[in-house]
């Protein structure tokens, strides 16, 4: 049941179940109240809408009887394929079961193998040009060929003189041509869109589901300043219980859950991730990411490694230099952030400092600071994590997954220093007649042991584990928030309201998971959402956001120094590498270019080609 308030652009979802449900707390308005299918069903029904007006300390009734109950056809994937973006006007296609779109041989066997390591299984089908997940440019031979050498050959979207996506010999010249006439063939050009049918629905817990609540706050831009659809990113709290979203390619929004009054601030981009500095207000957010202006962001402002704004006066300062992708500050009040490397904002100098990491394959992703001050983060590439000493400056690398490639974007720590991890794409594997998909992983970095669980969610994309404030891990994939219960070792996964992808969560100290849509932000009409999941609506305390106490994001409020320096509205610049001697050394021992190589390959936008990357 979905009741949208038309006078606040406040949403809020239940769960029908038994015939009945019951959503709490709304704020009063005009409501269009809907009841229509969950995400990811293979049975469902015609939706139906009416229309209510809620006052204040009043209760109000809304009957439905369903209509056209039946099997209908679904398809895998967090995003929206019929809801069109403003730059493609046709956007349709066909359903059809994995064999037909995928037909088994040799080609598949090595697109399994290597390139659903990192890529959506619609990536390839989805013949069309479009943002996240599902969608590339259309290929012919040649095409397909450069782009196969490119993922095989070429360094990944880190500093220069790194290996390649994948090892070579995962795949041999013969299958290169193989592997290049399958796609060739089946994704050619001139190929149809098509989409890989759902074949399984997640078990879901009806018991949790009726207590479940989400509440959604959207804010949706001016599409004459925007032609092109931006997309939500990352959700962070202030002191004050407010909700920052970073708006990639739009803006960054600061909602009050209380009242749905929001306040935007434009033309510095909207970056991709973003940190409230709790000792002072002040807001830090990742340079903007945009493919429709890989030199910079939306506003034709130089490429930012981050951007750090006043809410005072609305000024930003800008550190110009390579995007960074997550950032999280240690409880000295210092920022650490990837940015191909790993990238500290020195609190007393108030200046960045870089490292590059001696990882093969590395391409830090998603970032993280343990109890002891250790930063970890996320190897997109390579199938595992690195921890970093900031006091030796040491690396160690630890390999968390038994297969490779797979794709590891957010990590995440519990009260106990266990690392967590998902892998939102793995080899292609099927159980049962079902893909896998994706797990969740544990790292004990004190003995090396791995824990690995599957989410039982077909083709399942883990994105972020975050732990709660009670400990259960929050994962997000595909059109799911679920919950792993340590204690009883199980999964409870709630469908979002709508079909979309979403990313890193944040998470309150009474337990309400926050998150975003992207997909549906950017092409189902969402806009810059920012939402939330009350696992039990009858718990609800307060509706402001306030972190955790063991929250990674909640360490800036442990510092007690001085306030970060005034903000002045310039452009600032990131030091040199601090071990560029020491890993261009490294580089050379395990024969590779250095950073600092003449036969080094020059940086290339991964928006380029990869639509799977961000």
């Amino acid at each position: 049941m979905y009741a949208y308030n038309t006078d606040k652009n406040v949403a809020y979802t239940v769960f029908v179940v038994n015939g009945k449900y019951r959503a709490v707390n709304l704020i009063p308005g005009s409501y269009d109240v809907t009841i229509r299918p969950a995400v990811d069903q293979l049975e469902g029904f015609t939706p139906e809408t009416q229309q209510k007006m809620v006052a204040a300390e009043s209760h109000v009734t809304a009957n439905f009887i369903l209509k056209d109950v039946g099997v209908v056809e679904n398809y895998v994937g967090g995003y929206p394929a019929e809801a069109c973006a403003r730059s493609v006007p046709d956007c349709g296609a066909e359903i059809a079961p994995y064999d037909e779109v995928y037909p088994p041989g040799r080609g598949r066997d090595i697109i399994e193998n290597t390139c659903l390591g990192c890529h959506h299984v619609q990536f390839f089908p989805y013949n069309r040009i479009r943002g996240f997940q599902g969608g590339r440019a259309p290929k012919d031979k040649m095409t397909w060929g450069l782009t196969v050498d490119r993922m095989h050959k070429r360094v990944p979207g880190a500093p220069s003189g790194q290996a390649s996506y994948f090892k070579t010999e995962l795949l041999p010249p013969e299958d290169r041509d193989i592997v290049v006439e399958y796609l060739a063939e089946n994704f050619g050009f001139n190929a149809p869109p098509r989409l890989v049918q759902l074949r399984s629905e997640a078990n879901l817990d009806l018991d949790a589901l009726e207590k479940a609540m989400f509440v959604e706050y959207i804010y949706k831009e001016n599409p004459e300043k925007y032609p092109t659809w931006p997309w939500s990113h990352n959700i962070t709290f202030d002191a004050d219980g407010n909700v920052w979203n970073a708006y990639t390619g739009c803006c960054i929004i600061r909602t009050d859950p209380r009242t749905g009054d929001v306040k935007v601030f434009e033309n510095n981009g909207g970056g991709s991730s973003i940190e409230v500095d709790q000792s002072d207000g002040t807001v830090w957010y990742s340079g903007d990411i945009t493919q429709e202006n890989s030199g910079g962001s939306a506003t034709g402002t130089p490429m930012s490694t981050v951007k750090h704004l006043d809410p005072e006066t609305g000024l930003v300062d800008n550190w110009l230099g390579r995007p960074s992708n997550t950032q999280i500050f240690d409880t000295e009040g210092n920022l650490w952030m990837t940015a191909g490397g790993i990238t500290k904002w020195d609190r007393r100098t108030n200046s960045l400092m870089r490292w590059d990491v001696p990882v093969l394959r590395s391409d830090p992703y998603g970032i993280i600071v343990d109890s002891k001050g250790k930063i970890w983060i996320a190897e997109h590439y390579n199938s595992g994590v690195t921890r970093f000493d900031p006091e030796t400056e040491e690396f160690t690398f630890f390999r968390l997954t038994p297969e490779e490639p797979t794709s590891i974007r957010r990590p995440g720590v519990d009260s106990k220093d266990m690392i967590w991890a998902g892998t939102w794409a793995s080899p292609g594997r099927e159980v049962d007649g079902r893909n896998i998909g994706g797990a969740l992983y544990k790292l004990n970095p004190e003995t090396g042991e791995i824990m690995e669980r599957r989410l039982g969610i077909e083709y399942a994309t883990p994105y972020k584990a975050d732990a709660d404030p009670f400990d259960n891990i929050w994962v997000t994939t595909d059109n799911y928030l679920s919950k792993y219960d340590q204690v009883a070792d199980a999964f409870t996964h709630y469908p979002m309201p709508t079909q979309s992808d979403s990313l890193k969560t944040t998470i309150t100290r009474e337990g309400v998971v926050w998150f975003v849509y992207r997909n549906a932000g950017k092409f189902a009409g969402y806009g810059g959402t920012s939402v939330a999941l009350y696992p039990d609506k009858d718990k609800m305390t307060t509706l402001a956001a306030y972190h955790h106490e063991n929250s990674g994001d909640s360490l800036s409020s442990k510092y007690k120094g001085p306030k970060s320096p005034k903000v002045t509205g310039t452009n600032k610049f990131t030091f040199a590498s601090r071990n560029s001697v020491e890993y261009e050394r490294w580089a050379v021992e395990n024969g590779l270019p250095g950073p600092n190589s003449a036969s080094a390959d020059e940086y290339v936008d991964p928006q380029e080609e990869d639509g799977d990357r961000y």
